[in-house]
């Protein structure tokens, strides 16, 4: 296909791409922090307690940022929803040290549906956010963190690598339709807002 010079060119803002960075920034965090904690807690290198502070912490910056698109509170539940993954992230891990095998499937039976809980959410306070979608991407990043955190009990560092990849690629993927869903959510509300809708 060959371009002129006349051909518009879909344009995608500077606002665009540092929501975009922003999201993307806030899912790897999730990521990277989520395979430390494991890490730490496998290995007994580092410190498992001040990775899990960390990872309690983002809740609050998401929830921050969400306020300041929505423009409204958004509660306890929101926080409530994303912290509990961090308990279920802390019990998998603590059964799979403890060699639990029911218990650590409990976990991860739990991690999975907080993915469902929050995805429910998102449909809920954003319109453009599909609660299938959501689910799909949810449970697809919950799976491949759980086989994440087996592999990294095993010692299987080599599969550990390629599953952390994966990891990263579905973080970035639940960062992209964060920050896809609040363009749109925020172009509709421009757009009533400058036709007196608002």
């Amino acid at each position: 296909m060959e371009m002129t010079r006349y051909q518009q060119v879909p344009i995608i803002s500077y606002g665009y791409m540092n929501l975009r960075d922003d999201m993307r920034l806030l899912m790897t965090q999730l990521a990277y922090l989520s395979q430390s904690y494991m890490v730490s807690s496998f290995s007994g290198y580092g410190n498992s307690e001040a990775v899990a502070r960390k990872l309690y912490g983002l809740p609050l910056k998401f929830k921050a940022k969400a306020e300041l698109i929505f423009g409204i509170p958004l509660g306890e539940e929101l926080v409530t929803l994303l912290s509990l993954y961090v308990v279920h992230l802390q019990s998998l891990v603590n059964a799979l040290i403890q060699n639990d095998l029911a218990a650590a499937e409990y976990s991860a039976q739990q991690l999975c549906q907080n993915g469902n809980d929050i995805s429910a959410y998102y449909a809920r306070i954003n319109p453009f956010w599909d609660e299938d979608q959501w689910r799909n991407l949810q449970n697809t990043y919950c799976q491949t963190l759980v086989e994440e955190a087996y592999a990294l009990k095993a010692g299987d560092f080599e599969r550990e690598l390629d599953v952390f990849d994966r990891l990263l690629f579905h973080a970035l993927q639940m960062g992209d339709y964060l920050a896809d869903g609040i363009i749109q959510y925020l172009t509709v509300a421009k757009g009533a807002s400058s036709q007196g809708w608002s």
